[in-house]
């Protein structure tokens, strides 16, 4: 699904753990904003983790996915429950998860200064898989490794004295034991018959555990088997235990034939111990492995297992690895192993009867599902069961055309806003009354959401309802008012995971970005595309938008007046630019002065070359990142987005869920079709240009050629060259670099312009 993570982390971690190196993209990237949250919920995540939902997005990771069904279905989380959750989300999203072997080693190093100040070899908790053509690792020593290396010692130490042999002798064999965690294979030797009984014993335990993480199976379990035999051993409870993690271990890195062989005697081992009430005491950490045993060995059964559990209102202590071994495994049902969202499909034939055993599975993935199937599923599971999940579910699903939307429609609007459904409910129901043209509803309660009930919608909730009232606007006032909205938050969002940037890496004049309102893709759109200039010249010189917008407003306007030869709009529009960006108000000054519609358009297209921030059409966003007049190193000069759509088409691919942002491509309301009509028609004109750095050189050439002696033109022939190299170009733009560069040095050979170009550009 769209952006959505597969952080296959601490699955295996009671058993073992495989580490992944995540590849970050090393290009450039810049600030963005995120006005609407589509692969998490707003921070902080513990609003959401308490049942504020917002907005439920389909393409929410599916961690969040089961939060919002609890919450829907009415069953709330704990502190404690809330507290992890929260934490897997942030490990799973800042990929900070740690096995916290430093603090381990750290004690254990420590403890044994006790008995020797120098430290052993540095000691690596991970161990490389020994498997072909693969690099992996995993977890070999855990934190109860060290934990009984340190009271062990402690004991012995109180037993014999720090300075003991036996001691010494029980310490150097411990460090052979922890050198196999990283790799070799040490094995610490037996103590001869006639040695301290209790040294003996420590010794055999100490070498089974050697094998153990050396990855010996059958010698470690000989030998563990052998321990829980001993009654006199004081490693005889643990024995019987470490014999199913032989087993358990041994299956996963163990040949595969032997694999469902090795889990079957874990299985057996462990069921064996928790029958025995005189093991009680290993009862919690059995219970723990065997849960990850039947998970491998049957993870049809294991995911309806955990679907009950997460889904009880009885406290869980162990949420967190339960909802990370859930989620894991519905995404093996769900996910194609490509990874490639427009080949995912819904599970088939049994599985699929599998999963819709659990109500919640059910629910994730329907919810998850654009089909049409999956959307006549949630309208029957909304008929049957009358649940608020299956009713947003429903809602998602549909759009005005539905025959079903007029009846879910009156239902959302039924919900309460003490609710956790309140947001999505309200969303959903206004967005089908625009859907179904019932516009005259959708305004009132668009206007009650925005106000008497805005502390219920959450930061992308709000910018998702105030783009519908824009579309909704009855004048330009209105329209203006709700084209800016303050994103939810600002992101380096290179890999998709929609970060809030952190405040050290802003940097100037980025921190000023934060809080300020920008224009959203919606509103972009309909001024670039469907305002005239009539209309855009009003909404400039009301002066209702915010200083940040209204010069981006102000200079497409102007230049797109001028390219489009409305002298009088950009002559009106001149003064009010030059104000707002005084580095070019020489230029525009002199725009304004000039006479005759040729000459000042060519004044218009210096102009522009001087000022590559221009650009005849407003950003959505936060735009680029260099002031107007200087060049910006990322090659956005010179209007860019000159041969794209604004608003790409987004078809419908598979089964994949789509999110719901303001994307919307319908044309404002309050305009006339005159309007209408007119602005669509210089949005064709200016498209008509193509490549800017192709049109621009050949302006600036034509220029050459009927006014050789207008000392501006061996600068523009220059500037010409240097957009096919700086500007967004196209095929034919080698051609135009060229011919731009031969008239310079032709014309102009001695001009210190002609110095300053010494090549033309081939892409």
């Amino acid at each position: 699904m769209t952006k959505h993570f597969r952080c296959f982390i601490a699955l295996l971690l009671a058993l073992l753990l495989f580490n992944s190196t995540t590849a970050l993209a090393c290009g450039p990237i810049s600030l963005e904003a995120i006005f609407v949250f589509t692969v998490h919920p707003g921070y902080p995540l513990d609003r959401f983790a308490a049942g504020r939902l917002g907005v439920v997005q389909p393409t929410y990771a599916r961690s969040y996915i089961y939060v919002a069904y609890r919450h829907l279905s009415g069953s709330s989380f704990t502190a404690d429950e809330q507290k992890a959750v929260t934490q897997l989300w942030k490990e799973r999203l800042e990929y900070q998860w740690s096995a916290g072997d430093e603090d381990w080693t750290k004690r254990w190093l420590e403890a044994r200064q006790k008995v020797v100040s120098q430290d052993p070899a540095p000691i690596s908790v991970y161990r490389n898989r020994e498997k072909p053509d693969e690099y992996e690792s995993y977890l070999n020593c855990q934190q109860d490794s060290f934990e009984t290396a340190i009271a062990t010692l402690n004991e012995r130490i109180a037993k014999y004295g720090a300075e003991s042999a036996p001691v010494r002798t029980w310490l150097e064999a411990q460090d052979q034991v922890f050198s196999n965690c990283g790799g070799g294979s040490v094995i610490p030797a037996q103590l001869p018959a006639d040695a301290d009984a209790l040294m003996r014993a420590d010794r055999a335990y100490q070498m089974a555990a050697a094998h153990f993480y050396a990855a010996n199976f059958d010698e470690v379990r000989k030998g563990f088997e052998a321990i829980s035999a001993d009654a006199n051993s004081p490693w005889q409870r643990n024995a019987v235990y470490l014999v199913a993690r032989v087993f358990a271990r041994k299956a996963s890195l163990g040949a595969p034939e032997q694999k469902e062989e090795s889990l079957r005697q874990a299985e057996a081992q462990l069921q064996k111990i928790l029958a025995d009430k005189n093991l009680a005491s290993l009862h919690v950490a059995s219970t723990r492995l065997l849960n990850l045993v039947r998970l491998r060995l049957d993870p049809a059964k294991r995911l309806n297992e955990l679907a009950q559990i997460l889904t009880t209102k009885t406290p869980n202590g162990n949420l967190k690895q339960d909802l990370t071994d859930y989620t894991v495994l519905l995404d093996r049902y769900l996910e194609t192993d490509e990874g490639d969202p427009a080949q995912a499909t819904s599970p088939k034939g049994d599985d699929l009867s599998n999963l819709k055993r659990e109500d919640l599975s059910d629910w994730i993935a329907t919810f998850q599902d654009s089909s049409d199937g999956a959307r006549d599923h949630a309208l029957a599971k909304w008929q049957a069961s009358r649940s608020m999940p299956w009713l947003i579910a429903a809602l998602t699903a549909i759009d005005g055309k539905h025959a079903k939307a007029s009846e879910l429609t009156t239902e959302a609007l039924k919900v309460k806003s003490n609710s956790a459904a309140f947001a999505s409910a309200r969303f959903h129901a206004i967005r089908l009354l625009i859907d179904m043209n019932r516009t005259a509803e959708a305004r009132p309660l668009l206007d009650q959401s925005l106000t008497t009930d805005r502390a219920h919608f959450d930061e992308s909730a709000l910018n998702l309802l105030i783009s519908q009232r824009m579309l909704l606007a009855t004048s330009l006032s209105e329209f203006l008012r709700d084209a800016t909205r303050i994103p939810a938050t600002l992101s380096y969002d290179d890999d998709g995971r929609e970060i809030p940037a952190d405040e050290s890496w802003l940097g100037e004049p980025n921190k000023d970005k934060r809080g300020k309102p920008f224009f959203d893709v919606d509103a972009a759109h309909a001024l670039n595309q469907h305002l005239p200039l009539s209309v855009l010249k009003e909404a400039v010189k009301s002066n209702a938008l915010p200083a940040g917008p209204r010069r981006d407003l102000t200079q497409a306007t102007w230049l797109r007046a001028a390219l489009l030869g409305d002298t009088k709009t950009a002559d009106e529009l001149a003064p009010i630019l030059a104000k707002l960006v005084p580095e070019a108000a020489e230029l525009l000054n002199k725009y304004a002065a000039t006479t005759g519609p040729e000459e000042k358009k060519y004044a218009a297209i210096y102009a522009w070359l001087k000022t590559p921030g221009l650009e005849p059409i407003v950003d959505a966003g936060l735009g680029r990142e260099a002031p107007l007049h200087q060049q910006d190193v990322y090659r956005d000069n010179w209007w860019c987005t000159a041969a794209t759509e604004f608003i790409p088409v987004i078809e419908k691919e598979g089964r994949e869920a789509r999110p719901f942002t303001a994307t919307s491509r319908s044309a404002p309301s309050f305009l006339s079709p005159a309007e209408l009509q007119k602005g669509e028609n210089e949005w064709k004109s200016l498209r008509a240009f193509g490549a800017s750095p192709n049109y621009l050189s050949q302006q600036v050439i034509a220029w050459a050629n009927s006014h050789p002696t207008d000392p501006r033109v061996p600068e523009a022939l220059h500037l010409a060259v240097r957009t096919t190299r700086y500007g967004c170009t196209d095929k034919e733009s080698a051609r135009w670099s060229k011919a731009a560069f031969d008239v310079l040095h032709r014309k102009y050979p001695t001009s210190t312009w002609a110095k300053k170009t010494p090549y033309w550009f081939k892409d």
